[in-house]
């Protein structure tokens, strides 16, 4: 008698790299709602300054609707409040406690989902990717935008936003029978606006560099997310945290047919 056995391919699941681009992040949160909706579930995340923030909530198990409420609580939504007095900049206290009340612990190990975050070595000025050692400190230091606010210390180097050097990790996310979602918070485009105070200049600035670091990263997404609509916030859009949200769980009807067939 000959038996005949059938193969089935390994069936294939998806990871999530979370851009960042300071209050246009919240979309990422929208979009994660969705996601749990359809009962979709990311097998590993990494991000990149409030992409880092999402991802490290979300991969704690914090649900998108509890993460939004972190955000907008009146101190973050300010950005003017995070402002300290070390050489005018801010040390991110605010940001620190709102991590250590929704998560609770500082691991990497105790994620139920695993983590990557994008951050840039002052020392080195070259990009890193964490995914051990004090979660809380890597969260910081990866939302740390230059200028605005202090960088933090691991080990003997000093760290700031991932963004610098790296805002869509998406390369460290392909492994076999992955597929890699990139979701790019960011709309880039020529502006008309006159430069002639110092909030839009830095904005503008970062915009600009974090734009050209995708260049090496888009080609490694199997699926690229992205909104016309993020093109009308800022970086320091906190008060209209809402509305971002609704964009990205928006968005996500179109994308996510797509990633169920690229996974099926």
């Amino acid at each position: 008698m000959q038996i005949e056995i059938v193969m089935k391919n390994a069936s294939k699941k998806f990871a999530l790299a979370l851009s960042g681009g300071g209050a246009r992040g919240i979309f990422h949160a929208g979009f994660l709602q969705a996601l749990d909706e359809s009962g979709l579930k990311p097998a590993a995340i990494s991000g990149t300054s409030m992409g880092a923030i999402v991802g490290a909530f979300y991969a704690a198990g914090v649900s998108p609707n509890k993460m939004l409420k972190a955000i907008k609580t009146p101190d973050i939504m300010h950005i003017h409040s995070w402002i300290g007095f070390k050489g005018g900049l801010g040390s991110m206290t605010v940001l620190r406690e709102q991590l250590n009340k929704f998560i609770r612990h500082e691991s990497f190990d105790a994620l139920k989902i695993p983590l990557t975050i994008s951050v840039s070595n002052l020392n080195t000025g070259k990009n890193e990717l964490l995914s051990s050692g004090n979660l809380i400190d890597a969260v910081v230091a990866s939302a740390s935008i230059p200028i605005v606010f202090m960088p933090v210390k691991i080990g003997s180097n000093y760290y700031l936003d991932g963004g610098l050097t790296v805002n869509l990790p998406a390369s460290c996310l392909k492994a076999e029978n992955t597929v890699v979602v990139g979701l790019d918070c960011n709309y880039f485009k020529e502006v008309d606006t006159n430069f002639t105070s110092f909030m839009p200049v830095v904005e503008r600035c970062l915009h600009i560099a974090v734009h050209n670091t995708l260049r090496d990263h888009l080609d490694s997404c199997d699926i690229h997310v992205s909104s016309p609509e993020m093109e009308d916030f800022g970086t320091f859009d906190f008060d209209q945290a809402n509305k971002i949200f609704e964009i990205g769980y928006q968005a996500a009807d179109q994308y996510i047919p797509k990633i169920k067939d690229a996974i099926d």
